[in-house]
Parts: C-alpha cells; structure tokens; sequence
C-alpha cells in the first residue's frame, strides 16, 4: 500500500503494483499492529475482511503512520 486519498465519503487506496480500490469510509478500517508479526515501519498492509469483500483493514506498524499516508485529495 502505498497512499491512501479520503474524497466525499469514500477513501481510493493506492497499491504497490499501481492499482487503486475505492472504498466507503465506513467499510475501510484502520488498524495498528507493533509485534514483530505486523507490517514493517513505513510500509502499511492491506487485508481484505467481510464476506462480501467489502469491507477492509488497514494495518500500520504504528498509529503515528496512520495520518501521513491518509490524505484529502479528490481526483
């Protein structure tokens, strides 16, 4: 994952592999994982949930990271 857009009500999720998945903001959440089990510093994971495949969770080494990746920006 490599940046996260917040526009109306909605966030676009941008990927590594340039894709991008546009998600209602009440089914993306974000998560924090610090063990040596979660995502390294810097680089935030994406995890599919719900069993519709519409829901998702973000998940940060650490909360700080949570507000640089996440911006107000629409296209």
């Amino acid at each position: 994952m490599t940046a996260i857009r917040y526009c109306g009500d909605a966030y676009r999720v941008l990927t590594g592999d340039g894709k991008s998945r546009i998600w209602w903001e009440f089914n993306l959440r974000f998560k924090t994982d610090g063990s040596p089990d979660g995502p390294p510093t810097g680089k935030p994971v994406i995890l599919g949930s719900g069993m519709q495949g519409d829901r998702a969770a973000v998940v940060f080494s650490r909360p700080e990271e949570i507000s640089t990746f996440i911006r107000r920006e629409c296209p």
